[in-house]
């Protein structure tokens, strides 16, 4: 969750043109809150212009405008687009009259644009005028954009000039930036409560950045700031706020100065990164009605699927009661996915607990994300009339699945003794989402026959559409078999779901066998007008399958020889005697010779080879 301060441009009180009040800045690695500087007329009944009526009698004499930046940092990857509004509004809802903002388009720094010229008839409360600037930079830079104004209050008497200048910057792609709940100076009432800091740790692209390790000591902050954890690592880093930092701040008497927090990332390009943030705190006396949105940090909720419920408690920072507060944002037009139950929101008396909470609800239909800023008024408990904002970031999640895929797709192959295949299981998630904490639930020491891994600890902190994830396997089998081997894992998805899978990936290991073909006689010797059966049993010499064999030549037997067909041909053969090929002899005259018959057939590895076998033959004539 971030909260910004509104930016008080005018203080047109007639009575009270001394200032305007303010709190201090916030400055990280990429830049500071947006300031003010305000040159007054001199108003009737005040100081400056004695003689004239005293301010009691002057109307609009209350009378501020703010104006609130929808950013504190503005700050752009190079070749992207942000937009930045910009917010004038009445703090007492009389309106205001000649209120226009003097620069040109032509006069904006490099990267920004904006309309050629800006002004509005009436500036009162709510969102009527609004300023929309959009920087897009081009190339990395830095500045600050100042715009000047000029607005008239609404007794037509008191003229008020100034500027409004807004910290900018363009970075480089993939930069660990850092978002701060409550943004802005970080007060507490002396003596009285706490204030409940959150820092989250988001790229810039966001595109992974990994190993992110706070340097600064958390055991050991300044006075009155403690951290919730000793240490903070984070081993992805992107959008979100799945990597985030809570810290405490209890103020006392003496608690002031800025709290400075180093960190150290391996950016999207493996490259070794430093970053750090400054937090401004101090101790106040007077009290602040401080917003605070429940749950902390950014909102998330699934798509089309998750509904987060998300009060906003208003609560005094030392407990003594405030009064007259009221939501001055529009809670009817709020952005998409988000809901009001109410669409006027006021509470007469602000003090401690949940007395004063305003309900609302997310809801998203679309994968967006972004800030819903809160404005409200109020009367503190000195009689002051205050103002205030807080801004609450959000994204919708997706109930994605982290997939296993292996390749070589299929089945895997290998033979007994041969060159020994390698298998590389890659982990995505199906939606290019984020999802952490990927680890295998088997034993990769205890995996099948034949099979080994590099990485027998193999787990993955963090996986996204940048961040590969890949377990490497060898099937090296030491015999032939089959089977499948599962390797099953859990993960927790990008919604936050712990979840389970399991990568299938079937083998077999086979062996580079013969075939040998045995004929049940080899050497045949028989009389003229006798009659003699050989057959020739054909098996693979390691019991092993071998396919397609094919005896050729059947159709050319020498004289005297014949088969039951001039084709033979066996679709498996192993062992056994399941396939034989009978020839018979029967010669009708004296001779002798050999039978070769060449066959061929694909062995147990896949590899097609061919053989032959022999029978001697003597036809004799009969004794006389």
């Amino acid at each position: 969750m971030r909260y910004r301060r509104p930016v008080v441009l005018e203080c047109i009180a007639l009575a009270l043109l001394s200032g305007c009040g303010g709190s201090g800045d916030v400055s990280s690695s990429v830049g500071t809150r947006p300031t003010v500087s305000t040159t007054p007329t001199p108003a009737p009944g005040s100081a400056a212009a004695p003689g004239f009526d005293s301010p009691a009698s002057v109307p609009g004499a209350h009378d501020l405008v703010i104006a609130t930046v929808s950013t504190d940092q503005v700050v752009a990857t190079v070749g992207s687009a942000q937009t930045v509004s910009i917010t004038f509004a009445s703090t007492d809802g009389l309106p205001m009259t000649g209120f226009s903002v003097s620069n040109s388009s032509a006069s904006l720094p490099a990267g920004w644009s904006g309309p050629a010229g800006f002004h509005c008839d009436i500036v009162s409360t709510g969102a009527g005028c609004v300023l929309d600037l959009q920087y897009a930079p081009s190339a990395v830079d830095s500045g600050t954009l100042t715009l000047s104004y000029v607005v008239v209050d609404n007794s037509g008497l008191a003229r008020t000039t100034g500027t409004v200048s807004i910290p900018y910057a363009a970075t480089p792609y993939d930069n660990v930036l850092t978002l701060l709940s409550p943004t802005g100076e970080v007060d507490a009432a002396a003596g009285a409560g706490t204030v409940a800091v959150a820092i989250d740790f988001i790229t810039d692209d966001g595109h992974a950045a990994t190993n992110l390790t706070v340097s600064t000591n958390l055991a050991a902050l300044p006075a009155g700031w403690t951290s919730a954890t000793p240490s903070l690592t984070c081993p992805i880093v992107s959008s979100g706020s799945g990597c985030q930092l809570m810290l405490t701040y209890a103020g006392s008497a003496s608690g002031n100065g800025v709290l400075t927090l180093t960190y150290a990332y391996t950016d999207d390009s493996a490259e070794s990164k430093t970053g750090s943030i400054d937090i401004p705190y101090r101790t106040t006396n007077a009290n602040d009605i401080i917003a605070t949105a429940s749950p902390a940090g950014e909102i998330l909720a699934v798509q089309s699927a998750g509904k987060q419920s998300v009060p906003v408690t208003f609560t005094t920072d030392d407990g003594r009661p405030a009064t007259q507060l009221q939501v001055t944002s529009d809670l009817a037009h709020l952005p998409a996915g988000w809901t009001s139950a109410v669409q006027r929101f006021s509470c007469g008396s602000v003090s401690t607990g949940t007395g004063c909470q305003l309900p609302l609800t997310y809801a998203p239909t679309t994968l967006t994300g972004g800030t819903l800023a809160l404005t409200y008024a109020y009367t503190d408990g000195a009689g002051a009339a205050r103002t205030g904002l807080t801004n609450v970031s959000y994204a919708a999640t997706t109930n994605d699945n982290l997939v296993g895929t292996a390749a070589p797709a299929g089945e895997i192959d290998a033979v007994v003794g041969a060159a020994t295949p390698t298998v590389s299981v890659t982990f995505s998630t199906d939606d290019g989402r984020p999802a952490t904490a990927l680890q295998l639930t088997g034993n990769l020491a205890a995996l099948p026959a034949g099979w080994s891994t590099p990485s027998p600890t193999f787990t993955c902190s963090g996986i996204d559409a940048d961040t590969v994830c890949t377990l490497p396997l060898t099937f090296a089998p030491t015999a032939a078999e089959s089977g499948t081997l599962a390797l099953g894992y859990s993960y927790a998805n990008n919604a936050g779901e712990a979840k389970t899978g399991t990568v299938n990936v079937p083998y077999r290991a086979t062996t580079d066998d013969t075939m040998v073909a045995t004929p049940s006689s080899t050497a045949v010797n028989i009389v003229t007008g006798q009659t003699s059966s050989v057959t020739v049993t054909f098996a693979t010499d390691d019991g092993n399958p071998a396919s397609g064999l094919t005896v050729s030549g059947l159709g050319a037997l020498p004289s005297g020889w014949s088969s039951a067909s001039s084709e033979f041909d066996c679709a498996s053969v192993s062992a056994g005697t399941a396939c034989g090929l009978t020839l018979t002899y029967a010669p009708a005259a004296v001779d002798a010779g050999t039978v070769t018959l060449p066959f061929s057939y694909t062995n147990d590895a896949g590899i097609s080879r061919s053989g032959s076998t022999s029978i001697t033959y003597t036809a004799v004539a009969p004794p006389p």
